[in-house]
């Protein structure tokens, strides 16, 4: 088998799985390449569980293919654990020949493997800029042992295996972000409306109340008043919460209403892109990026004659990095180029957060300003 990757880092005849933007899928498609090309009795591929960004997490066999048993699906593998937890913390291919008699590896999974007759077994782990997404098997029911070439093919095609997985994780997070965005248009809607027309009842049954009308008539006013305003407290604690998007989303949720309302008022598609879990950044940071990315929209509007911005939200540096870029050219020669006052004003901003913002120009190709804060940890890298 080789792998002919192309541009895009994706092989032909791994790209038509980009389109599901599934991870299980990736891995299902992964375990058919393993058991055509690489001739294995046994393919199988595991992913990462949970949010940890670290190489020590823990996976969950997801799909087998040619198992003879259903001891393999399930099977939850941690750091050290079996090939597959090695695989994971030594971050290249692993192989043995005889997996229940090998003495550089554990053995919690020896009954499974036993019960399918394998031997010899390697594993790959699937990691993207070092991001771990699970682990790539392959096994047979020989003790035949693994070629040096085999090796290279398994792990090239976990990578392939990472680039999927990364698509298909991208596209969970921008359909949250655009969840808890329409979760917020329809708080403002129901604001404006049916909160705007209990008011206007209450108002109208206050009124009619003021009147003194006879008694049977006053006792049912005041209870109407009543059930309007708790109708408009229940409305106005239920608008908050759709609102109010988790710590984790709000940014993106933000930079994604920013877009929209730049596209609204300019006719350029301006649209979000969420690369893999943003890690928590403290609310004045995060702050500043959306200042940052307001200010390069706005420097779009002013300056460049585009046709489409991508503004990007990715993990970078123990932190986040925010990428804001259009496909136009200047409206005018400027001797300063098209990064003014807004933009040093902005980098100075994010440079009191404890980040950088650098702005770039592509000789009449496009602009890209980019920016970088810090999350946990103050470690300021050098803007490239």
């Amino acid at each position: 088998m080789r792998l002919d990757v192309t541009f895009s880092g994706i092989s032909p005849d791994f790209a038509a799985v980009l389109s599901h933007l599934d991870s299980t899928a990736a891995l299902r498609h992964a375990c058919e390449i393993v058991h055509r090309e690489l001739g294995a009795d046994v393919a199988a591929g595991a992913e990462r569980v949970g949010e940890d960004d670290t190489m020590l997490v823990t996976m969950v066999v997801r799909t087998t293919l040619g198992a003879r048993t259903e001891q393999l699906n399930g099977l939850v593998v941690g750091p050290h654990q079996g090939l597959g937890g090695e695989a994971a913390v030594r971050r290249r291919t692993v192989a043995v020949t005889d997996y229940c008699a090998s003495t550089s590896i554990s053995h919690d999974f020896d009954e499974a493997v036993r019960a399918e007759g394998l031997y010899s077994v390697m594993a790959a782990p699937i990691i993207r800029a070092y991001r771990l997404y699970g682990c790539l098997y392959a096994g047979r029911r020989s003790r035949e042992q693994w070629r040096d070439s085999e090796r290279s093919e398994l792990l090239a095609l976990a990578r392939q295996t990472a680039i999927a997985m990364e698509v298909a994780e991208s596209a969970r997070e921008m359909a949250e972000v655009a969840v808890y965005d329409d979760r917020q248009r329809l708080a403002a809607a129901l604001h404006d409306s049916i909160g705007a027309t209990l008011f206007s009842v209450r108002a109208a049954l206050e009124s009619a109340l003021a009147k003194q009308p006879e008694r049977a008539v006053f006792d049912l006013l005041q209870d109407a008043i009543r059930l309007s305003e708790r109708a408009s407290s229940e409305l106005r604690t239920e608008s908050v919460a759709l609102h109010t998007p988790p710590d984790k989303k709000a940014l993106a949720v933000a930079l994604r209403g920013d877009c929209r309302e730049f596209s609204e008022r300019t006719g350029v598609e301006a649209t979000l892109v969420v690369l893999g879990d943003l890690p928590h950044v403290q609310l004045g940071r995060a702050e500043a990026l959306r200042l940052a990315t307001r200010e390069a929209l706005l420097n779009v509007e002013k300056h460049s004659i585009a046709q489409s911005v991508v503004v990007s939200l990715y993990p970078a540096d123990d932190g986040i990095g925010l990428s804001v870029a259009d496909d136009g050219q200047d409206r005018q020669a400027n001797p300063e180029g098209s990064s003014g006052l807004g933009l040093r004003t902005t980098g100075e901003r994010v440079a009191r957060a404890g980040g950088w913002l650098k702005f770039d120009e592509a000789d009449g190709r496009g602009h890209t300003v980019r920016a970088w804060v810090p999350a946990t940890r103050v470690f300021q890298p050098a803007a490239p």
